[in-house]
């Protein structure tokens, strides 16, 4: 009952942002980033969804489709930084320390996926395994979100607008990280607890993406 309170709590957070994102930035003409964001909320949305319908019918497989929420997650996180904003606002000119200190990111989100296969391992190898799949996309994104915090202010003032998104993005990825940990470990209290955490940040994800939108310099 209540492994089921708790995923029905983080299901509504996840819905709540989505739709915020989908109502005041998808709707309008913005900024494609702030739209692959909210992209990324609505897909940890079904991921919560999923979770609440297994444990509502009793599905007990560890492995569920709603896993695949949030490696979409992750994944639409990284498309929003990787290419062609990073290349604008990162021109190879006086970025060499903001490189250099964002590698501090995957570093520590490759241990947080240690961790979770380590957590994982005696109870379920295969899902370990499954895991530290779905949490890979967060290493080169967690890259881009740190360097994107890190670098001097561009000329177009890009940076400044999505460094809220950029810091929320890193909440959601320890979160993540650390709400897959505590679901291994066995104590539902603890577990429901941080499973919350990930949604609050897609929402301060969401917040933050619809705020950026506003101060977008295009």
């Amino acid at each position: 009952m209540l492994k089921t309170v708790f995923a029905l709590l983080s299901f509504l957070i996840a819905a709540v942002a989505f739709g915020i994102g989908a109502v005041r930035i998808l709707r309008g003409k913005k900024p494609l980033y702030f739209k692959l964001l909210v992209c990324a909320a609505g897909c940890y949305a079904i991921a919560g969804l999923s979770s609440l319908i297994g444990l509502w019918c009793e599905v007990t497989e560890s492995v569920s489709v709603g896993m695949l929420g949030i490696f979409g997650c992750n994944f639409f996180l990284l498309s929003a930084n990787f290419g062609t904003l990073d290349k604008i606002v990162d021109d190879g000119n006086g970025s060499e320390k903001a490189r250099a200190l964002a590698v501090i990111a995957p570093v520590v989100m490759a241990a947080a996926a240690v961790f979770a296969f380590l957590a994982w391992k005696e109870n379920d190898a295969f899902c370990a395994v499954v895991w530290v799949v779905m949490l890979l996309p967060a290493l080169p994104a967690s890259y881009y979100n740190l360097k994107h915090i890190l670098l001097p202010t561009d000329p177009f003032g890009f940076l400044p607008a999505t460094k809220p998104c950029n810091i929320a993005a890193l909440v959601f990825y320890g979160t993540t990280a650390a709400s897959v940990i505590g679901s291994a470990l066995g104590s539902e209290l603890a577990a429901g607890i941080l499973s919350a955490f990930p949604s609050l940040a897609v929402l301060g994800l969401t917040v933050a993406a619809d705020k950026g939108a506003k101060r977008w310099g295009i």
